[in-house]
């Protein structure tokens, strides 16, 4: 029972689901909404479904389901969609068929004129879509106060909670905390407001209700009806691990990752809290085994630069030592 956390907990986490139903009252005039949602979880197959299937009622709304089937496309790697897309006239398209150039293309060169074109396309059009890729790029680059001020510009729900996420990258909790609340009473069942609040959760030490949040989307938001609900998205179980970790629950932990794995093997962020699951555990075989598939996979992630720089450390002590 203290395991799953019921008692003093059971009382919020039953509030939470009448919160849901009346969240999901509010939301009933927003066509798209549940698309959003699935997306932020990390259902992007089901999100591109729903969009395929929808039928938009107004030209904005259209404008947005057409750019959100870009988004799922770059989300799932489906490129041809994507390259089809380069000429869109629907700008979000546009931009997430230059998103993938900047992410995936080999050349630099095509890599920098891709970006100059997004940039200019978010200033052009000023389209939530194409400025929200253009912030997430800058925040890739760790220009992270230009990301924040990118993205204030459009004070939707996702925009509030990508600056959120950001200023917990650059340790600002404080900061993070103010926004969260200047998101509250709008949709707070939305995916987007749920996953900002079990990552500032995550930050203040409170991983009990974040891994509570987690649960409760991975059983709103199942990738497939039907399905065993208690297993979400890749990004769902990557999100409870970590919660199980900061709790010390790494057995638990390692569960919710494995089940992840299955899904996608060559993830860089499985992988990563994998790393680190069995470094904790101290399995020391099975550390190494999946350190060597992330350094394949993807050799600038953090972790494996961390990992390498500490590495050079002890070897440059050690050759510093006398003979």
């Amino acid at each position: 029972l203290k395991w799953l956390g019921l008692g003093s907990s059971f009382l919020p986490l039953r509030r939470s689901l009448v919160g849901r139903l009346r969240g999901s009252l509010q939301a009933m005039d927003d066509e798209l909404q549940e698309v959003r949602d699935h997306f932020y979880v990390g259902n992007f197959q089901r999100a591109l479904q729903l969009c395929e299937s929808a039928s938009p009622s107004n030209e904005l709304t259209q404008v947005e389901c057409d750019a959100m089937i870009g988004r799922c496309c770059l989300a799932l790697g489906l490129f041809d969609k994507l390259k089809s897309m380069q000429n869109s006239e629907n700008p979000g398209q546009k931009a997430a068929a230059l998103m993938a150039v900047v992410t995936k293309s080999p050349k630099q060169e095509q890599k920098a004129a891709a970006r100059e074109q997004l940039f200019l396309k978010a200033k052009e059009t000023q389209d939530s879509t194409c400025s929200m890729l253009a912030a997430i790029i800058l925040g890739n680059e760790g220009s992270y106060t230009d990301a924040i001020q990118m993205a204030q510009a459009h004070p939707t729900l996702e925009m509030q909670a990508l600056c959120v996420f950001y200023c917990l990258m650059c340790h600002q909790v404080g900061a993070a905390e103010k926004m969260l609340h200047s998101m509250a009473g709008t949709n707070d069942d939305s995916a987007a407001y749920r996953l900002a609040a079990a990552a500032v959760k995550l930050a203040t030490g409170d991983a009990e209700e974040a891994y509570f949040t987690y649960c409760d989307l991975c059983t709103w938001f199942p990738q497939v009806d039907g399905e065993d609900q208690q297993t979400g998205s890749v990004q769902l179980q990557i999100g409870k691990a970590v919660a199980l970790m900061q709790r010390e629950m790494f057995t638990e932990a390692l569960e919710e990752l494995e089940a992840a794995l299955a899904v996608a093997p060559t993830d860089a962020d499985v992988l990563s809290n994998l790393c680190s699951c069995m470094a904790n555990l101290r399995k020391n075989d099975d550390f190494q085994q999946h350190y060597s598939k992330l350094e394949q996979v993807c050799p600038s992630h953090p972790y494996v630069a961390k990992t390498r720089s500490i590495k050079q450390a002890f070897t440059s002590f050690k050759s510093s030592l006398p003979a």
